[in-house]
């Protein structure tokens, strides 16, 4: 029978836990990693941006604590498996893996018009590269760190979503309205698809590694606030109980709770944090 932490402060403890993060360079994935680091945890970033990774891990990094990383393309499954073998050859086990790695309008081969192209001129490469990113990848990460899980008889993998992968996205908030001139931006069909995917795999994996004491779980996050459009903010936040987007760092509990003996009895469960938004 399985015995639960009694102390509260000791189930969100991170002290030695190895913390994998799928695109950790980029804006949630130092976040993520920071958190980690504060309770205790080693995160390794990976990414495909040596120089983004350098960064972010000197940004995380104190001189207490260390944040490692790997330059791994994730969509190059044996890099991924280079990687698995690195990690589990240094630290000895792999106790979390969060996979946060999507696709931006930074990381597409095709230009911005044609990644925020309405649907009727969707762009085969976007989409592609898009399915591939999001969906594919985050499925191969979690079939080769997945597998070291499985055989340790423990671990935590955090898929993330999109709040935009449980409802559809409103459109009409980028589009010009009165005096509103609309953004050069949207939610493009790639996005949320792939996010549904995520979140469905995040289930079928639960179930299957249940009996190995893996949880599956994927956290489904609404927009940040990063000096956006004040009009957009505007419409966004009329669109949300809460009257307003998220604000940074604001995610780096839940993330903390998602890995951690915190959530010890959870799996299959997609958390959403977004003000409200998926419940109108």
């Amino acid at each position: 029978m399985f015995k639960a932490i009694e102390s509260v402060k000791k189930q969100y403890d991170l002290t030695y836990k190895v913390c994998v993060i799928t695109g950790g360079a980029g804006f949630l994935g130092r976040q993520f990693a920071s958190a980690i680091l504060e309770m205790g945890g080693l995160p390794i970033l990976i990414d495909v941006d040596e120089n983004s990774l350098k960064e972010a891990t000197e940004q995380i990094s104190s001189n207490e604590n260390r944040c490692h990383s790997i330059v791994v393309d994730i969509t190059d499954e044996e890099q991924i498996t280079s990687a698995v073998g690195r990690i589990k050859s240094e630290f000895k086990s792999i106790d979390v893996l969060i996979n946060n790695a999507a696709l931006t309008k930074y990381g597409c081969d095709a230009d911005p018009e044609a990644f925020f192209a309405e649907f009727e001129h969707t762009n085969d490469e976007v989409w592609e590269q898009g399915i591939k990113i999001n969906l594919t990848t985050t499925m191969l990460c979690c079939k080769n760190f997945g597998s070291v899980m499985v055989k340790q008889n423990k671990g935590s993998i955090i898929n993330i979503g999109s709040d935009v992968g449980v409802i559809s996205p409103d459109q009409t908030i980028y589009q010009p309205d009165g005096d509103y001139n609309g953004v050069p931006f949207n939610t493009p069909v790639f996005y949320s698809v792939s996010k549904a995917g995520v979140i469905h795999l995040t289930k079928h994996l639960a179930t299957l590694w249940a009996k190995y004491n893996v949880r599956v779980n994927s956290f489904s996050p609404a927009g940040v606030y990063r000096d956006h459009d004040p009009e957009f903010v505007k419409k966004l936040s009329s669109r949300i109980p809460m009257g307003r987007m998220a604000s940074v760092n604001e995610y780096k509990g839940a993330i903390i709770f998602l890995a951690s003996d915190a959530s010890s009895f959870m799996t299959g469960h997609n958390l959403i944090m977004d003000g409200g938004r998926t419940i109108w």
